[in-house]
């Protein structure tokens, strides 16, 4: 059987090759200018054709044109986005080894059980040849690295601010264990000889999250509980809070660890575990605190620095 390649990175266009004649780009309609670069309609729908696959489904003709005009501007921006975000990284001067890009290719064909061949294959199953795809994995990497120069490394997090953090939710971090589950959950049938059928299905879900699929988004669909409106989210519970059947199953997972399907009186439950708070004070939750502090501080950083880009850019759409 042939394997599908997953999407391990956020696939970008090409960047406009610098090689094409002026005649050339003339037959490609320039959907945006970003500084000196421009970006081109058939380069925006290749992006859309690959990212907005689930959203495009399998509409056809008008429908499809309708579903593209709604996403293609937001599309558009992001394509934008990390044009500037390339340009800057050239200024700074860095770039990305062959060695890395080898090694990026090396890490997904082991982590996904790929050798050489199959990778080509897959490649070629999304339209792209392993050429297309060192491209897009290079752009990453150095996207990621501008990202850590301009940004991330530029972020101190001091031991004040996780105490004062700490003293202000002190709620939140409760001296006892607790942990924020999701579920999905199948009521507990009247006919005995039901209950076969209902494991049936479970297994399926668990089958497709083991594939990727969301847990949350298959909880809104499946699940007899009221929290499926909520994506299946119970929020924390600690000991003694909810089913003993459940505690004892969720209390032994890791975070992001979905449970096997398992019975309690009320019925069958798939779990996961979203989030844990450890007991013990701030000593058991000062990394935790740490990393939300940092993300928040990455996340505002970001920002900025993205929109220091485009404010310092020329930009003209022709959308």
């Amino acid at each position: 059987m042939k394997k599908k390649l997953p999407v391990i990175f956020i696939l970008i266009a090409a960047i406009f090759n610098s090689e094409m004649t002026c005649a050339a780009a003339l037959l490609d309609r320039v959907v945006a200018t970003v500084n000196n670069e421009v970006i081109t309609w058939s380069e925006l729908m290749n992006v859309i054709a690959v990212e907005g696959k689930e959203y495009l489904g399998e509409a056809t003709g008008k429908e499809r044109d309708e579903k593209i005009k709604e996403i293609e501007r937001s599309f558009l921006d992001n394509l934008i986005e990390s044009k500037l975000q390339i340009q800057e990284a050239r200024k700074m001067g860095l770039d990305v080894s062959n060695s890395e890009i080898d090694g990026a290719v090396d890490e997904i064909k082991e982590k996904y059980g790929l050798t050489g061949e199959s990778l080509v294959t897959s490649l070629k199953a999304e339209g792209m040849t392993l050429r297309d795809y060192r491209e897009r994995l290079s752009e990453q990497i150095l996207l990621q690295k501008v990202i850590n120069y301009a940004v991330r490394n530029n972020i101190v997090i001091a031991d004040k601010e996780i105490e004062e953090y700490y003293q202000a939710n002190r709620d939140k971090y409760h001296e006892k264990e607790r942990i924020r589950i999701r579920q999905i959950f199948f009521a507990g049938p009247e006919d005995e000889s039901q209950k076969a059928d209902i494991e049936a299905v479970a297994k399926e879900l668990t089958g497709r999250i083991d594939k990727g699929e969301e847990f949350s988004k298959l909880a809104s669909e499946f699940s007899e509980d009221p929290s499926r409106q909520f994506g299946g989210d119970l929020g924390y519970i600690s000991r003694g809070s909810a089913l003993k059947e459940v505690e004892d199953i969720a209390f032994t997972l890791k975070t992001g660890e979905v449970s096997s399907p398992f019975w309690s009186p009320a019925g069958l439950h798939i779990i996961k575990v979203e989030d844990k708070i450890e007991g013990g004070g701030i000593g058991k939750v000062r990394d935790t605190i740490k990393g939300n502090l940092f993300q928040k501080a990455f996340q505002a950083g970001y920002y900025d620095w993205k929109s220091g880009l485009r404010e310092k850019a020329y930009i003209r759409i022709k959308l």
